[in-house]
């Protein structure tokens, strides 16, 4: 079998070869599609994000008052 021959029967539809995804590829389309976005989950992402820098300022606050208090 030539080079031209294996090329032609690799996408040839009379003869069919299993194809498998590898590794990562479950459920890979040719075209990504954006999901769908509604002002509901964006207003949770906002507070979500709100939340987490909240939290985060009162953790530094809450360590800033324990390295003050262990200073001689």
């Amino acid at each position: 079998m030539t080079s031209d021959d294996r090329k032609n029967h690799a996408h040839d539809v009379a003869h069919p070869h299993e194809t498998r995804a590898g590794p990562g590829d479950a459920g890979a389309s040719d075209r990504p599609v954006q999901l769908p976005e509604n002002p509901e989950m964006r207003g949770k992402g906002r507070r979500a994000i709100l939340l987490f820098v909240v939290l985060a300022v009162a953790a530094l606050l809450i360590i800033g008052v324990f390295n003050r208090a262990g200073m001689p």
